[in-house]
């Protein structure tokens, strides 16, 4: 899996692992690059790591969600968050958020879900993800997600799994 560095041009291999306890208490200490979220709530969650292969900073996280039930049998994205100086217009390198997605699109392969994968987006996002990643918008609704719910289904995530890991 690959990153591109905006100023050069330069493609940099990046790797995805699982959070050690000790990567919590990193994201918490650097508020200024992880802000969005209080990624300490979920340590006991599925939560990954994206990184440089041969750097420890830590570039991007991925909290997933490994629905079994017949009805969902997909995997959700319940958190993501790319470092605060990888974003917008300004950010250094591109491509975190593709790989992290990327790699839930994986996962959903490995573990029998065809590689059905959703989450709950902002409002903000809808359009971006729709565009960006090929998201299908639901408009769900109800209670429990009034934004409704963005799914990827199998051409889709086959589509990022080849552009992000190749």
């Amino acid at each position: 899996m690959y990153l591109h560095e905006v100023s050069t041009g330069k493609i940099l291999e990046a790797v995805i692992e699982p959070m050690a306890n000790n990567d919590f208490k990193v994201i918490k200490k650097d508020k200024n690059r992880f802000n969005k979220f209080n990624w300490s709530e979920y340590r006991s969650h599925e939560v990954y790591k994206l990184r440089l292969k041969n750097e420890d900073v830590i570039l991007g996280l991925i909290c997933i969600i490994d629905h079994n039930e017949e009805a969902t049998n997909a995997i959700e994205i319940e958190l993501l968050e790319v470092s605060e100086e990888n974003t917008g217009a300004k950010k250094l390198l591109d491509g975190i958020g593709g790989c992290l997605i990327a790699f839930a699109c994986r996962e959903s392969f490995k573990r029998g879900h065809d590689g059905i994968v959703f989450l709950t987006p902002k409002t903000q996002l809808v359009n971006y993800y729709s565009e960006k990643y090929g998201f299908y918008h639901l408009n769900l609704k109800s209670v429990k997600r009034p934004e409704g719910l963005m799914v990827l289904l199998e051409e889709d995530s086959r589509k990022l799994i080849k552009k992000y890991f190749l």
